[in-house]
C-alpha cells in the first residue's frame, strides 16, 4: 500500500492510497464485464478519503465503457463521492466512478 497523492475539490480535497489486490473476484456476467480485480485497469485498488484521521472508502472497480465517458467530459470534483455529475455530454455514474477513472 502507498500513498497515491491528493486531489483538489472545490468543497473537500481527496487523499488517495493505492494497494495491489491478488486477483479474486471474477468480473461482472453480461453485455459489459470489466476485468478482474488484479488485472489490467483494475490492476490497483484505490482508497479515498477527506481527511486522513477519517474513515476510508475503496472505490469501485472500473469497466472499460465507465473509462471511456469519463474521458469524454471535464468535471471539477467536489470532494463528496456520492455526487451527481451534471455536464454536458450526460454522465451517468457519480463522483466515485469518476474518480476510479
Amino acid at each position: 500500500m502507498r500513498f497515491w497523492g491528493k486531489i483538489k475539490g472545490t468543497q473537500m480535497d481527496y487523499f488517495v492510497v493505492e494497494a495491489t489486490q491478488e486477483g479474486g473476484a471474477e468480473p461482472e456476467e453480461g453485455a459489459e464485464a470489466g476485468e478482474a480485480r488484479g488485472t489490467g485497469a483494475n490492476q490497483y485498488v484505490y482508497w479515498v478519503t477527506n481527511s486522513p484521521v477519517k474513515d476510508w472508502t475503496m472505490l469501485p472497480d472500473i469497466k472499460p465503457s465507465q473509462i471511456i465517458k469519463a474521458r469524454q467530459i471535464k468535471y471539477m470534483l467536489s470532494g463528496n463521492l456520492s455526487q451527481k455529475i451534471i455536464t454536458n455530454p450526460f454522465y451517468f455514474d457519480d463522483e466515485r466512478v469518476y474518480l476510479r477513472a
